[in-house]
């Protein structure tokens, strides 16, 4: 009895999830409850089979509060009637949506999986192929998408063609494409669909997980209002009508500073994706034809005798024709409408909705529990009102007449704010009005103060919302508007922030201050808690400079402070941006909050400053001992509230002008505070910023808050404490550089790879190639290195290094190499090869003789070799074969050819890692007419890296074929040098009898190199220096804040500074082009000015890289752009 009274109570509480096989039976999938019954429950999901042995059906199960006391199954598939530990649902893997609904007679749920597709999006050369323009799901079909997108080409040789696709889940093991245009069937691994730039209004329908229909609808770009309103600067949005995809609609308020020439009439234009390259304007009022080409602003008249209200509102509707045409119309409405009364009062306004088909309609569903006089008006000001004495309906007084005598019951109410009609229709089907009552506003026991009431969603009447502000830390009760004292059957508790209310008087929500969306059902109890405003993560770090450079890899200085809350900014506003980080306490020192601040100022001034300002608890109000303010700048730290024994000296600060301005580091120490930061917790943050050029304070700059900072902490955002980011760690001493380690997949905090070290090295393990984080022990090969510990002494060798970020444990592992058998070496060379399939420049010392498919005797003959040098990999192969089948189709891995396998993190995981990791092929097929000059075609693995930095020749010789690649290292984000390591194989592909592949070769691994890196061999750079000061890998990145390059863009001369210490003697300047060539070359001195020059005016425009070394091997590399 006691589990069916619990289950019959879940319409009051609790949250169903789904568990199983695609979650390996670990962790929860919250499924939604309806709104409007609180039984019901759905949700989206992916279903896969990731355990151990995987097959095609995923068993799953729905429980109650993540936990098994309460769960349900059914042997039925795809709908059923679950019960109580029932049987696993057995699904087909795939997406589905399902539904849940719990019957609280026999305590079982009805549950139904309907196959359909997962989220959807487009992906092409409008993005380069990265990344996903995700499409929306329809509402009341969830097989069908659409989307507005604007197609364009900005591939390296764009055309009037846009090349594209859809794909499911960001990846590519469903993808659709067709040949026809503008609509038609697309199939998986279809080919790229074919569209003409312009913009587009896309729909596709999921038919099943190999057919989809699309079309292409052409349409209008993103269309927004802009005028003499808002200063002709920031585009007014529309929204696109769901009927018409190139109609548009907005209601545009409007009121006499709209007005900035005092004319009583509002000039206004529409135009494109917030541009000013297609708008469109007209003549004609209310309702004309614009034009695009020297179209006239259109002129809105202000205070129309209809509408005497302190607005004049219009519904805007704007129909897209064409890039020079489009339709408009500008309909006279009211502004918004409430309710007001002695309900409330007489103080704050009840909101109606206003009637999506008819703008002059108003609508209020609402539940008064005793008689009151109430009124309708406009823009919450008494300059229009209406009232009657007429009750239920009537015609109200627009020249404030008599209030309208409310009975007390539930209505729906409706006004029309053309005709003044109103009507009350009693509604018994919804709960009454929500109010909130707590500590912030007396419990309700002071009169002046009105209500605090939820507002009742316009589709969902049992869902209530509320934006509050609550000064301080309140405990309080959602409440029905009963006009009943408080009592278990009237109020709900709950647990802060978020969860299912309960009808008990004891379980107090204890609310931080703070201005907060707040959320609540009346039916089911749900509730929720979303703190408003900014709200910034914290990545934890082992530690910062506190030298004001930014110069750490941590910092992601993002978050821009443009808010002015005070004063008046000139025609130069600066450009403020920061980024925080913490740590925790270690042996040397306590927890910190680390502040960086970047600051554009044409002007720096000594004067100039910033706040920051914490609240170390989340508790709102006033500072008490978890709170601080404090004021930093040139001049120092100044404390202005803080705990006692809280002193600026407690304060680390670091100062350091740039070229545009200057930037500041500040270490706040948390303990101080009282606050030790976890992952996930959060505290009260804010930031202000004063701009003061010699003649005061100009204006002040806020990130969240405003001036009631100064002595109240609720308006504050939110810093949450993220988690530990170890970033890129290498084995470095400054004679080897930084060989970098990688993360084998699903092993963050373990990094490995292989080296080989010629002769005896000191290292240490260090963090984002730079000095502020570095681990060391003097044991060796195994130890555990600590932040600041002695150099590593490796020995000569070839070793498989593992480091662990968080324990410190290593270990330099002889055995954990290859075999001989599997390693190769590249050679090095200071005159790249040319790739035109001429092999004499290698030497082919490597075979493939191993078959691993197929059936032999292998009757080809490979030999191959491999250069590099700075920029790129360089291979050669010759195929001996009697037979090169000219006239195969196929699969490239089917035809005769020769491919290669890259682990270009060398973390042999066995998972070719999407940013590191490919396979490449070059067939027969697809190269049997050559290309000239290396352009010849090549297949990349397309869920591997992308590979756009290559050139590729096969040539037919007179006893087979030759291959030669050159691969640019920047593909893989790998930095060279001698005795590093990439896992590597070549094999071939042979098809004698025109039925496919006969066999495949290899020389390591097995069959299955193209899907395991585990299997791969080892490709190690021979030769050459052991690190290159201007590589273009970002990981080899040390200083660049100690750099600045200005103009950027250019069109000639370029600039270098030194900033800081780093850079002070002689440097040599190496500028290279997106494919690593070296294009101007520079030895100069920083000694003199402190600034080296040199001449960009005869190249073409596009990117490139300046690389500068000093003396002692520090390094910087900054992109440029030349225009």
């Amino acid at each position: 009895m006691a589990v069916f009274v619990s289950l019959n109570a879940i319409s009051q509480q609790g949250q169903v999830s789904m568990i199983g096989e695609f979650n390996l039976w670990n962790g929860d999938h919250n499924m939604t409850r309806d709104m409007e019954n609180p039984n019901m429950w759905s949700t989206y999901i992916n279903l896969v089979d990731i355990t151990e042995t995987p097959n095609d059906t995923v068993e799953v199960k729905f429980r109650l509060d993540a936990d098994w006391a309460v769960n349900w199954g059914s042997a039925d598939f795809p709908s059923g009637t679950a019960t109580m530990g029932g049987a696993n649902v057995l699904a087909p893997k795939g997406n589905y949506y399902v539904t849940f609904e719990f019957n609280p007679a026999d305590s079982t749920a009805t549950y139904n999986f309907q196959r359909t597709s997962g989220n959807i999006g487009m992906i092409g050369e409008f993005n380069l192929w990265t990344g996903d323009h995700e499409m929306t799901r329809d509402a009341s079909d969830p097989d069908i998408w659409t989307t507005g997108i604007t197609l364009k080409d900005i591939t390296e040789t764009p055309d009037d063609t846009v090349e594209v696709k859809f794909r499911q889940n960001a990846e590519w093991t469903y993808n659709w494409g067709g040949a026809d245009f503008p609509s038609g069937v697309a199939v998986n691994s279809g080919p790229n669909i074919k569209a003409p730039e312009g913009s587009y209004f896309v729909t596709f329908e999921w038919l099943n997980d190999t057919t989809a229909n699309y079309t292409f609808q052409k349409s209008s770009g993103v269309i927004s209002m802009i005028g003499e309103f808002n200063g002709w600067s920031a585009d007014y949005p529309m929204y696109r009508l769901p009927d018409n995809p190139n109609m548009w609609g907005a209601v545009l308020h409007l009121n006499a500073d709209s007005d900035d020439n005092g004319n009583d009439t509002v000039e206004v234009k529409f135009r494109q994706d917030a541009d000013w390259t297609v708008s469109w304007g007209g003549s004609d009022f209310p309702s004309g034809t614009g034009t695009a080409v020297n179209g006239p602003n259109i002129q809105v008249p202000l205070n129309d005798e209809a509408d005497p209200g302190i607005t004049t509102d219009y519904l805007v509707l704007f129909t897209w024709i064409d890039d020079t045409t489009c339709q408009y119309t500008f309909q006279l409405t009211s502004g918004p409408i409430s309710m007001i009364g002695a309900f409330n009062n007489w103080n704050g306004d009840v909101m109606m909705h206003r009637d999506p088909l008819n703008p002059q309609l108003w609508k209020l569903t609402r539940s008064w529990y005793e008689d009151s006089e109430v009124k309708f008006r406009e823009n919450k000001d008494w300059t229009q009102a209406w009232g009657n004495s007429d009750w239920p309906s009537g015609v109200g007084n627009p020249d404030n007449g008599p209030n309208i005598p409310l009975v007390a019951g539930t209505y729906d109410v409706t006004f029309n704010a053309l005709t003044f009609e109103y009507n009350f229709v009693p509604n018994n089907d919804v709960c009454t009005e929500i109010e909130l009552l707590g500590d912030f506003n007396e419990w309700g026991a002071n009169e002046d103060l009105p209500p605090t009431f939820m507002a009742r969603d316009a589709d969902y009447p049992s869902e209530f919302t509320l934006s509050y502000n609550f000064t301080a830390a309140t405990n309080l009760f959602f409440k029905m508007s009963d006009g009943q004292p408080i009592g278990n059957d009237n109020i709900w508790g709950g647990t802060f922030p978020c969860g299912t209310g309960m009808h008990d008087v004891t379980k107090l929500i204890q609310v931080p201050g703070g201005k907060y969306d707040i959320t609540f059902n009346c039916k089911s109890g749900d509730f929720c808690f979303t703190r408003l405003g900014n709200s910034v993560i914290a990545p934890k770090v082992f530690d910062i400079t506190v030298d004001g450079k930014l110069n750490e890899a941590d910092w992601d200085i993002s978050k821009n402070i443009s808010r002015i809350i005070d004063g008046e900014a000139n025609d130069d506003v600066n450009e403020v941006n920061f980024g925080v980080t913490y740590k925790n306490p270690d042996a040397r020192e306590g927890a910190y909050l680390f502040v960086g601040v970047d600051v554009k100022d044409a002007v720096p001034y000594v004067d100039d400053a910033g706040e920051v300002f914490i609240d170390g608890d989340k508790s709102g109000g006033v500072y008490d001992g978890h709170d601080l303010r404090a004021k930093f700048g040139a001049t120092g730290v100044e404390i202005l509230e803080g705990p006692d024994g809280f002193t600026a000296s407690d304060i680390l600060l670091g100062f350091q002008i740039t070229a545009d301005g200057y930037s500041a580091e500040i270490g706040i120490p948390l303990d101080k505070l009282g606050v030790t930061p976890e992952e996930g917790n959060q505290m009260g943050f804010d930031l202000f910023y004063y701009d003061d050029d010699g003649e005061g304070v100009a204006y002040t700059l806020a990130w969240n808050g405003g001036l009631e900072n100064v002595s109240n902490t609720s308006s504050f955002g939110d810093l949450t404490f993220g988690e530990l980011s170890c970033g890129c760690i290498s084995v470095y001493n400054s004679t080897i550089g930084d060989v970098i380690l990688r993360n084998p997949t699903d092993m963050p905090t373990n990094y490995v790879g292989t080296y080989e070290f010629f002769d005896a090295q000191d290292v240490v393990f260090r963090k984002d190639g730079q000095s502020t984080v570095e681990w060391g022990a003097a044991d060796f090969p195994t130890g555990t290195a600590v932040i600041g510990g002695p150099m590593v002494p490796a020995t000569a060798n070839r070793y498989r290094v593992s480091f662990d970020c968080i324990t410190g444990e290593y270990n330099f592992n002889v055995d954990g190499t290859v075999p001989e058998e599997g390693l190769a070496q590249a050679q090095y060379t200071e005159t790249p090869p040319a790739i035109d399939g001429d092999l004499s420049e290698y030497d082919l010392a490597y075979g493939s003789d191993g078959v691993v498919v197929g059936t032999g005797p292998n009757n080809n003959t490979v030999t191959w070799g491999a250069k590099w040098d700075e920029f790129n990999l360089y291979i050669g192969a010759n195929v001996v074969d009697g037979v090169v089948n000219l006239a195969s189709v196929g699969n490239p891995w089917d035809n005769d050819a020769i491919e290669m396998y890259i682990d270009g993190n060398n973390d042999k995981d066995g998972t070719y890692d999407g940013d590191f990791d490919t396979q490449l092929i070059m067939d027969v097929v697809s190269n049997n007419a050559d290309g000239a000059n290396g352009t010849d075609l090549l297949w990349i693995k397309a869920d591997g890296v992308p590979i756009t930095n290559y050139n590729s020749q096969w040539l037919n010789t007179d006893d087979g074929y030759a291959v030669e690649i050159r691969l640019g290292w920047d593909n893989f984000n790998f930095a060279p040098g001698k005795g590093r390591v990439m896992g590597w194989s070549l094999g071939n592909n042979d098809n004698d009898l025109d039925q496919g592949r006969d066999y495949q070769t290899v020389w390591y691994g097995t069959g299955d190199n193209w899907n395991n890196t585990g299997d791969l061999g080892d490709l190690q750079l021979a030769g050459g220096p052991y690190f290159f000061a201007n590589s273009i890998s970002e990981n080899n990145v040390l200083y660049n804040a100690d750099i600045l390059l200005f103009p950027n863009p250019t069109n000639g001369y370029v600039n270098l500074k030194s900033i800081g210490e780093t850079f002070k003697g002689d440097v040599q300047v190496m500028v290279t082009d997106i494919q690593g060539r070296v294009i101007v070359q520079v030895q100069d001195s920083f000694r003199a000015s402190g600034l080296v020059q040199f001449n960009m005016s005869g190249l073409s425009r596009g990117v490139y890289f300046v690389n500068i070394m000093g003396e002692d091997g520090k390094r910087a590399v900054k992109k440029l752009i030349v225009q």
